[in-house]
């Protein structure tokens, strides 16, 4: 295994966004495990933690062996089959 990195970034729906609110609110009530069964996929030892924003908005911080390709590849699929936007830190 490679050594671990930490990555950081906030996940949002969009105001314009055709999902509903029950929607909405069942993906980001699951987002921790959703995101640690997607990952582990490829890293069996990613730590996934997800906190609530004071803007609404979840932040994610996960620990994973992943380079930045394989982790955007994950999160743009995730991104477009929920209909969410990620934006990552620097």
């Amino acid at each position: 295994m490679g050594l671990n990195t930490n990555f950081s970034f906030e996940l949002q729906y969009p105001v314009a966004s055709n999902r509903s609110q029950a929607q909405q609110g069942e993906v980001m009530a699951a987002l921790q495990p959703t995101l640690q069964q997607l990952l582990a996929a490829r890293d069996s030892q990613v730590e996934v933690v997800v906190r609530d924003s004071h803007r609404g908005s979840k932040l994610v911080e996960l620990t994973t062996c992943l380079d930045d390709a394989q982790l955007a590849s994950v999160l743009k699929a995730f991104s477009e089959q929920h209909g969410v936007s990620v934006t990552a830190f620097e």
